[in-house]
């Protein structure tokens, strides 16, 4: 009985220490004190759970206090690379973790981590051998200590009920969340900033004029539906682009030929995306809907949690009501982030995902950007109605692997490196965008074609990540009815769709 305890000790003590350092390695203001309890609760309840199904206290306290290490260690690198800690809505995107491992593993679970997981199993593994379990009256206590645990659990979780809503404002004002996620974690820790966005998520999101995903109205007709004088609208969220020129001095001045020409021809800028290298989703949201991340509250967190439940009013909507042909075209599983939910509700008719390019020629693991091309204009040329296209890219996606390329005919002179690799794909981009706009100038009926990068990839030795710059992307609207040729314009995604707008209304036209 004595070791249990002392090893329930050890394990909360640990734990404490591994969330208190996690959390002030961020640190922007004081820790809140409020983070203890949970902390102590749910570590002890791990420990003694995995008394009670092992019997050996060492075995159990080692293996909580490596859970609470590698949660650590998967939040930090995180942190670093995606520029915020693991937040609640996290959680919505397991299934697809699950499902497609390759996007994910690489950038959480590195090398040395793998390789430190298995040192460490194989550890436990001569622990579990060695160490004799204790009696059962020890294990039966440890059965209490969980019961009680998630008596208290269970006491917490009511909070998330309506009847206890008054109970959970409290809790909110005692402890208010800024819904920053880096904010929140710093203050707050890991654990409690969950319950906290989890309780504001619930009880206050989108009520009483706190921020959320707005109810949907349906959008009447702005104008008379002349559909003979409307033009196709072709925007394309390219994975991953952007003007790597501006951080890569030595790059060829040439590097993207096609962007450069439909700059000179058009007007673009820069893309002053919020996220950095994943998150494609909030980006998206932001393009397709005119809200910004900061007016959602927790659902920026994941806009297509909310989206993928109920209709949103949306770009695609919009013109829909204009009298316009809306399609999804996205040569991946739509699933993915649900989008096989969520494009409906935004407004989208007509949605192609994987299925419709069987045998479309690839680059990488994915179908490539020329066959993508191909397919939209085709499409568009078969339309006898004005069409909105909403195009997403896969051929860029990350990461890029050694190896990547070696099935692709024409680089084989490519370094195996993540940047070359990069590189290859960019260029393949940058002729997608030569190609629509020239397919473009051969349809029966004018159109327009819009491009922007979702968000920065996640380089290795290029730049300083942090510098609030490297964030950007970058966009390009071909031809230009705004403004004269070759001008600029810093953008946010949310004001991306007005510009389609009024490209459809021909406001502006010179």
């Amino acid at each position: 009985m004595t070791s249990v305890l002392l090893g329930l000790l050890a394990a909360v003590a640990a734990s404490l220490l591994v969330h208190r350092l996690d959390a002030a390695a961020h640190r922007r203001r004081p820790l809140d004190a409020v983070i203890d309890g949970p902390v102590a609760l749910v570590s002890g309840m791990i420990y003694l759970g995995l008394v009670l199904l092992s019997g050996r206290p060492v075995f159990s306290l080692i293996l909580t206090i490596g859970g609470t290490v590698l949660l650590s260690v998967v939040n930090r690198l995180k942190h670093r690379l995606f520029h915020e800690p693991i937040v609640f809505l996290d959680a919505a995107l397991t299934v697809q973790v699950l499902r497609h491992p390759g996007f994910y593993v690489p950038y959480l679970f590195p090398p040395p981590v793998l390789a430190a997981g298995a040192v460490a199993a194989a550890g436990m593994a001569v622990i579990w051998n060695v160490e004799a379990p204790v009696d059962q009256a020890a294990r039966s206590a440890a059965g209490l200590g969980v019961a009680a645990g998630l008596a208290a659990c269970a006491l917490g979780a009511t909070l998330f009920f309506p009847a206890r809503r008054n109970a959970a404002l409290g809790l909110l004002k005692r402890y208010p969340p800024s819904l920053q996620a880096n904010a929140d974690f710093s203050r707050y820790g890991l654990l409690c900033s969950f319950f906290l966005h989890g309780l504001w998520h619930v009880h206050q999101r989108g009520q009483d004029g706190n921020p959320g995903i707005p109810r949907f109205q349906a959008t009447p007709a702005a104008v008379p539906a002349v559909t003979a004088n409307l033009p196709h609208l072709v925007l394309i969220q390219a994975e991953s682009f952007f003007d790597v020129r501006r951080h890569m001095p030595d790059a060829p001045a040439d590097l993207l030929p096609h962007y450069d020409r439909l700059r000179a021809e058009g007007t673009g800028g820069l893309f002053q995306v919020q996220t950095h290298g994943a998150y494609t989703m909030r980006t998206e949201f932001s393009v397709l809907t005119g809200l910004a991340l900061d007016t959602l509250g927790t659902d920026a967190f994941n806009p297509y949690f909310t989206a993928s439940r109920r209709r949103v009013a949306s770009l695609a909507w919009r013109l829909r009501a204009l009298g316009y042909r809306t399609a999804c075209i996205h040569p991946f599983h739509l699933s993915f982030f649900r989008r096989n939910r969520v494009l409906p509700n935004l407004g989208f008719q007509e949605l192609f995902g994987q299925e419709s390019f069987p045998d479309a020629k690839r680059c990488g693991p994915f179908v490539s950007d020329a066959a993508l091309s191909r397919f939209v204009l085709d499409w568009l040329a078969a339309s006898r109605e004005p069409a909105f296209v909403f195009v997403i890219t896969m051929e860029a996606h990350g990461p890029w692997k050694p190896g990547r390329l070696t099935r692709e005919p024409g680089a084989r002179d490519v370094a195996d490196r993540p940047m070359d690799i990069y590189l290859h794909h960019l260029r393949h981009t940058d002729a997608m965008l030569g190609t629509m706009a020239d397919g473009l100038c051969g349809l029966d009926r004018p159109a327009a074609l819009c491009a922007y990068g979702d968000h920065v990839g996640c380089l290795p030795d290029l730049h300083d990540p942090w510098d609030a710059g490297y964030a950007s992307t970058d966009w390009v609207l071909w031809p230009t009815p705004m403004a004269g040729a070759g001008s600029s314009r810093s953008l946010r995604p949310d004001e991306i769709g007005g510009v389609m707008w009024d490209v459809a209304l021909g406001r502006g036209r010179r």
